[in-house]
């Protein structure tokens, strides 16, 4: 078994990239608060990983699905805030940066962790 390839690392890893994608969308929207006709990006990536592991049968097959998910850009185009047609909640996406941010801490915590246990396990429980 590889441990560097374990199907939690890999998770861990993708959902590290969709939050970071996310964190630049949201930067983006925030950045074009004041742009007239500005449309909201949305970044989604969670139900394509959950996806992942009701469709997969085997080990490698989830890792190499896991690897391939990319996160999809969504833009509301129907979603207007003010008269300009710019569709930026500023409250909205300030609480969306604040959850995306504890959320990559977090799965930056949870790589430490588990980095943390191999250590040791390595060292032979010292």
């Amino acid at each position: 078994m590889n441990w560097l390839d374990s199907v939690s690392l890999n998770l861990i890893n993708k959902n590290l990239d969709g939050l970071w994608t996310r964190q630049q969308a949201i930067s983006d929207n925030i950045a074009n608060y004041e742009t007239p006709g500005y449309k909201v990006k949305q970044i989604s990536f969670e139900d394509a990983l959950r996806k992942q592991f009701k469709k997969t049968a085997t080990e490698n097959d989830l890792i190499n699905n896991i690897k391939n998910t990319q996160p999809e850009l969504t833009v509301l185009d129907n979603e207007t805030m003010r008269l300009d047609d710019n569709g930026v909640d500023l409250e909205k996406e300030n609480i969306e940066l604040v959850r995306t941010q504890l959320n990559y801490y977090y799965s930056l915590q949870q790589i430490s962790d588990q980095f943390s246990r191999l250590r040791t396990v390595i060292k032979g429980g010292q």
